[in-house]
């Protein structure tokens, strides 16, 4: 049975004061501009891409057109799984993260309970609104900046021409003198299916299924233990696949190019390692960012050798002379 000695000694919980104030009007805040912004970019006309031309006939842009309700992953469907899936998997990792620091003596690295504002805030509730906090910020700003690039760029999709319905008829327009037409001429009556065919770089699908992979990848080498030898690649493999997979199905069902979904490729696990780096620092304990003392300065094993072998050979020296040394003569007295 333990002593009272051998029990773990609970951390005792750090007072805050700004770690409220920085969550209701920083973070907060910056989550739901970001949202907002996402808002009107997304699902209303209030922007619109920049207007740019394209060439007659051109066979790159007739490919045939899949409605959104006939994509293999529409983009509400990713929206919810690349929320979904990582924040279940930090919240299902923190849970056992948190119990086995109960149950175990608890590492000098981890982290203790904080006080604010009268509540008492656990690591495990701490760490959970952090990660997943910055992972839904993340998929916010990745779709916001796939969003402005789209508008500023407005390369055609694959599918362009065929929603377009170019009207090759029209006064001042002739293939035969100006191929490449700048003029708007589409006859078709589908402005949505019009308006998404002229934002297409990069892939957003490419983009945020990235970011989630690249996120909760990061996640999983920073949290599980080495000891486990194939669970974390299996995870990390998994995430990678499907955004892998999503990615190429925005290619072989022709919504987008091959060159915009490598770029979002690259886009979304850019923005992914650079929050995971610097705004969750690595899914670090605070303690383990903190300085930690200096190791003191290891010995020379080989100095210290030849140093020994110099100690004995002159202990023995001085043991030769005190025995040559010729002792006083005795005198007898009878």
């Amino acid at each position: 049975m333990m002593s009272s000695k051998d029990k773990p000694k609970k951390k005792p919980p750090k007072d805050s004061m700004t770690l409220l104030p920085c969550f209701y009007f920083v973070e907060l805040p910056i989550v739901a501009s970001s949202m907002v912004s996402l808002y009107f970019l997304e699902l209303t006309d209030l922007l619109q891409p920049a207007q740019v031309g394209f060439r007659c006939h051109d066979r790159a842009l007739s490919m045939p057109f899949v409605d959104g309700g006939d994509e293999l992953i529409p983009l509400l469907m990713l929206l919810s799984l690349a929320f979904a899936g990582p924040a279940a998997s930090i919240m299902m990792g923190e849970g056992l993260v948190y119990c086995m620091q109960s149950r175990l003596k608890i590492r000098p690295g981890a982290e203790g309970s904080i006080n604010a504002g009268g509540c008492n805030f656990n690591s495990f509730l701490r760490r959970t609104v952090r990660f997943v906090g910055v992972h839904v910020f993340g998929l916010c700003a990745t779709a916001l900046v796939t969003d402005v690039i789209q508008l500023a760029t407005g390369y055609h999709a694959p599918f362009y021409l065929t929603v377009c319905k170019p009207n090759y008829t029209l006064p001042g327009v002739s293939c035969d003198k100006n191929p490449y037409i700048t003029r708007d001429i589409c006859s078709g009556q589908d402005q949505h299916a019009i308006l998404s065919a002229r934002k297409t770089f990069p892939s957003q699908h490419a983009t945020l299924s990235a970011f989630a992979a690249v996120y909760i990848s990061m996640y999983f080498n920073s949290t599980i233990s080495d000891s486990t030898k194939l669970l974390k690649p299996v995870l990390v493999f998994a995430f990678a696949i499907a955004a892998a997979l999503t990615g190429l199905t925005q290619i072989t069902q022709y919504r987008s190019h091959p060159i915009d979904v490598y770029v979002g490729f690259l886009i979304g696990a850019g923005i992914a390692a650079y929050l995971a780096f610097h705004a969750v620092g690595n899914f670090k304990s605070s303690e383990d960012a903190g300085p930690r003392p200096a190791l003191p300065p290891q010995k020379d094993a080989l100095r210290a050798l030849t140093q020994r072998g110099h100690d004995s050979v002159y202990h023995k020296g001085h043991a030769s002379e005190s025995n040559d040394e010729l002792s006083a003569p005795r005198t007898w007295t009878g």
